[in-house]
């Protein structure tokens, strides 16, 4: 089962989302309720159940597109397939969702699509289509969920390509990445997972007092997952450990004091080793 989509809102998008038709046909509601159910089970971790109820959601749909095809019924076929992992049936899915075209009002649905049918894309090898894809529900898109998920995709692309890269290529690619999530802060400040990609791309700028000011930053204002926010406290005790090393003294002990006072809040008893590691 794909682990791409499954963090950064997904839960919070496709439970907002599915809720919104009241008048849909039994088939329609029990797929929508299974895709949910797989959420659910997907984000505590729990992958037989997530699986089971992704597979009764695309057996509904699969019904539902047969008695009463529409763009809805395609779209949970496409998601359903997406998380079982049935890349080329999922890319057909989404063609068929957008040839029946969404009402008014549906924009986020057709949205989501395309955000479904670009990750199809990239599990099948077309990385450049998929990564002008992500960009494009990046600059247009207006649904906060949908750019989320955009945004991990396409920095992590980005990321992926600069360090197959060489310089000045590498350079460039990593500046064009700062922008995209300057932008993306400019438009919701109080976005942590902005903030925390922000601090990805930083630190592989070799920014590492940026890269930390930024996840401290996400930290603070919260992120959508504990396995995200795991990995955001990784990236504060990285930024610690390269700071030691290229801080000249006088600096290293303004920015020890600094980064003990932030620890003391968070309940770290150790600069490296964040709370959650004694669990």
């Amino acid at each position: 089962m794909t682990k791409g989509i499954r963090p950064l809102l997904k839960i919070i998008a496709l439970a907002s989302c599915l809720s919104i038709f009241m008048a849909c046909a039994s088939h329609l509601k029990e797929a929508k309720f299974f895709y949910a159910q797989g959420e659910e089970f997907a984000s505590a971790y729990q992958t037989p159940k997530a699986v089971a109820s992704f597979k009764r959601s695309l057996l509904e749909a699969e019904r539902e597109a047969k008695k009463h095809p529409s763009a809805q019924a395609y779209m949970l076929k496409g998601l359903a397939e997406l998380n079982l992992e049935m890349w080329e049936a999922a890319k057909k899915s989404f063609l068929r969702a957008h040839s029946y075209g969404f009402e008014k009002g549906e924009e986020w649905a057709s949205q989501l699509t395309l955000f479904g049918l670009a990750t199809t894309l990239l599990e099948m090898g077309l990385e450049e289509p998929a990564a002008r894809v992500f960009k494009s529900l990046l600059d247009k898109s207006r649904f906060d969920p949908v750019t989320g998920l955009a945004a991990q995709r396409y920095v992590k692309l980005g990321l992926d390509r600069a360090l197959r890269s060489e310089s000045p290529e590498r350079e460039k690619i990593l500046s064009d990445l700062l922008k995209t999530t300057d932008k993306l802060i400019g438009r919701d400040f109080g976005c942590g997972y902005c903030h925390y990609l922000q601090s990805q791309v930083l630190s592989h700028l070799s920014e590492f007092g940026r890269s930390f000011e930024s996840a401290v930053m996400a930290k603070e204002i919260g992120l959508p997952t504990e396995q995200i926010g795991r990995d955001n406290d990784n990236q504060i005790v990285f930024c610690y450990r390269k700071l030691k090393e290229t801080l000249d003294a006088s600096l290293w002990s303004e920015f020890e004091s600094l980064y003990q006072a932030w620890i003391k809040r968070w309940g770290w008893e150790d600069p490296e080793k964040p709370a959650w590691t004694k669990r």
